[in-house]
């Protein structure tokens, strides 16, 4: 009798796919001899299935049937009803992600019910998705897995330019683009536009403005013919979406432009090496921008991506600061100790931003694991000794949830509880009341929710 097979659900984007391929390396390596399984978006799988890792994918219309079936694990990484139903009649000993269970959703697993928490609460988080999808699976401290690494090439001046973006926000404008394939093209580059059919006009208007529709491929290839133009590339720039997980699992060279309603730390490009232009702004990495316009987006301009070009181009272990890009910072990805996803500013040092990142790393890595404990403690150290102030208005916000929630007597927490916390502490508190619905509100979810909060106020005393 064959092995059971093991079950991921990603049913979405395409970059969401790809951010799962890390997870399926580790689950082969894993449950050796077990079919690995994978339910996903024919439209993406069939050109993908040549650059994925061996599994065999099915559409969504084959949930029902695989619901009745035996799994040696089922990971769930979608929020649709579709697939949480299908992880509810399944049968498996391991079960993560979202499972509707009792008339309700529940979510399993410490590392899924964080990134499910994350839903306009992503402020101050400090893991990449491709991370979220494996942590409950492999505990942090595991080597990356990823695909071979690029061989040498000769550097040949071509760049594509990756054109759309799953919402306007998140992308440059038509007239931005020409600029900078001008500029490119008159310093001896040779532009690519590369999009689907939705970028089909986007890119005709493109190579109009700069006067080089020969370099428009928006709308014309496949997906499989895509990521063999990107494999010629010398650079890939492009906004956060799914053709620049692409190219970044391919091992190209990826410039992201990381504008918009995206956090470059949860789902820019992930592997080692790779850059990132973004607005020197506070608030990058909202879910969703409260202002009157877009200043992440308006901070970018043609002539300091080029100039970021030609830096990450020709000279990338002599790039020292922000200089030539004024109002915006340059970021490069790389791997902690632990084998976490880290995105690190080229020159200036940590902002308090990036100070609050990594506490809340280290708190929920505490919170997962007693043998993160010491890194909470050095990462509180850390907060307390560059930003007093801060470190200890963050312990009085944690005390006042403490008092709070005694009086609560364990009663359920009103809807809008988390958001009517500070800012600096919406990510605990998010995922804390999520934490106790997913339980409802037992005696058990009370009390780690309490010293989880205990831990917080130790850490920052």
């Amino acid at each position: 009798m064959s092995a059971d097979p093991v079950l991921v659900l990603q049913l979405r984007r395409l970059g969401d796919l790809i951010l799962t391929f890390p997870l399926l390396l580790e689950l082969g390596r894993r449950y050796q001899g077990h079919p690995l399984w994978v339910a996903a978006d024919p439209r993406f799988f069939q050109e993908l299935m040549p650059l994925a890792p061996q599994a065999v994918f099915f559409p969504p219309e084959h949930l029902p049937a695989m619901a009745e079936r035996r799994y040696a694990a089922a990971i769930n990484l979608d929020s649709r009803a579709d697939a949480a139903a299908c992880m509810a009649k399944l049968t498996a000993p391991l079960k993560l992600g979202p499972v509707a269970e009792g008339g309700a959703l529940r979510v399993k697993g410490f590392w899924q019910l964080y990134r499910t928490a994350l839903t306009r609460n992503n402020r101050h988080n400090a893991f990449h998705w491709a991370d979220l999808n494996r942590l409950d699976v492999l505990p942090p401290g595991s080597p990356w897995p990823s695909p071979a690494a690029r061989p040498e090439r000769v550097r040949e001046g071509r760049v594509g330019l990756v054109l759309g973006a799953s919402e306007p926000a998140k992308r440059p404008d038509a007239r931005f683009w020409a600029r900078l394939a001008g500029r490119l093209v008159r310093s001896g580059l040779v532009p690519v536009f590369l999009g689907g059919p939705a970028e089909r006009e986007l890119g005709e208007e493109v190579g109009r403005l700069a006067r080089l529709p020969q370099a428009n491929l928006c709308g014309r290839l496949s997906l499989r013919e895509v990521a063999a133009v990107m494999s010629g590339l010398d650079l890939c720039i492009t906004p956060d979406t799914g053709p620049m997980h692409l190219a970044d699992w391919m091992g190209v060279s990826v410039l992201n432009l990381s504008m918009g309603p995206v956090h470059a730390r949860e789902t820019g490009p992930v592997s080692p090496g790779q850059w990132v232009l973004r607005a020197a702004m506070s608030c990058v990495g909202c879910w969703s921008c409260q202002r009157h316009r877009l200043a992440c987006k308006a901070a970018f301009s043609a002539e300091a991506v080029a100039r970021a070009v030609h830096a990450v181009l020709d000279h990338p272990k002599d790039i020292r600061g922000d200089a030539e890009w004024p109002g915006l910072q340059l970021l490069r990805t790389g791997r902690d100790e632990l084998g976490l996803h880290t995105v690190d500013p080229v020159g200036p040092a940590p902002s308090v931003g990036r100070l609050l990142e990594d506490f809340w790393q280290g708190a929920f890595l505490a919170f997962s694991a007693p043998g993160f404990e010491p890194l909470l403690e050095r990462r509180a150290k850390a907060l307390l000794e560059a930003q007093p102030v801060l470190a200890g208005r963050l312990r009085a916000a944690v005390d006042r949830l403490l008092t709070g929630w005694a009086r609560q007597g364990g009663a359920p927490l009103p809807e809008d509880f988390w958001l009517t916390q500070p800012p600096m502490l919406r990510i605990f508190a998010g995922h804390a009341q999520m934490a106790l619905q997913n339980e409802d509100y037992s005696r058990g979810a009370w009390r780690s929710a309490l010293e989880r909060a205990e831990q917080l106020h130790t850490a920052l005393a």
